[in-house]
């Protein structure tokens, strides 16, 4: 087991090092500038990447405040699923995720179970995983972007 410290150290390193593996590529869409921090430029349109002792996923998190909005954006991304999908490959759709927190948000994500932030070996694996679903995301982003800013307004 790790010490709190010690698993924060683990997870610096993790993303410092899968932040310049994906510096050979540049985000096609509009306002994005960063993998770690990709900005949408849509309020509560998150893409998340997530490490853990157990996994890795990949998402599109719809945290909107107002249940409504946010399942209005949700049926959105269902109608331009096969578009999105067509980048990255099948993924799961959940329109009720429940965060650790309680929180309930919809995510649209795929996850690549049996590998570790902690062992490092498991690294070559998560990295291509990883800049797979942040290209295919990013692709389609730079399609569909407009669609969901109007939504927005």
């Amino acid at each position: 087991m790790f010490t709190r410290d010690e698993a924060k150290a683990w997870n610096e390193r993790f993303y410092t090092l899968f932040g310049t593996y994906m510096r050979r590529h540049e985000p096609q869409a509009e306002g994005a500038r960063q993998w770690l921090n990709y900005r949408t430029g849509v309020k509560g349109i998150f893409f998340r990447v997530e490490a853990t002792g157990k996994e890795a996923v990949a998402s599109i998190d719809l945290q909107q405040a107002d249940e409504g909005v946010r399942k209005l954006f949700f049926d959105q991304f269902v109608e331009f699923r096969k578009a999105l999908e067509s980048h990255t490959g099948p993924l799961y759709w959940e329109e009720e995720y429940s965060l650790s927190s309680g929180r309930i948000i919809s995510r649209i994500y795929q996850k690549q179970q049996e590998v570790s932030l902690f062992r490092q070996d498991d690294w070559h694996q998560i990295f291509p995983f990883f800049e797979k679903y942040l290209l295919g995301f990013d692709a389609f982003w730079a399609d569909f972007r407009e669609g969901f800013i109007e939504l927005a307004e």
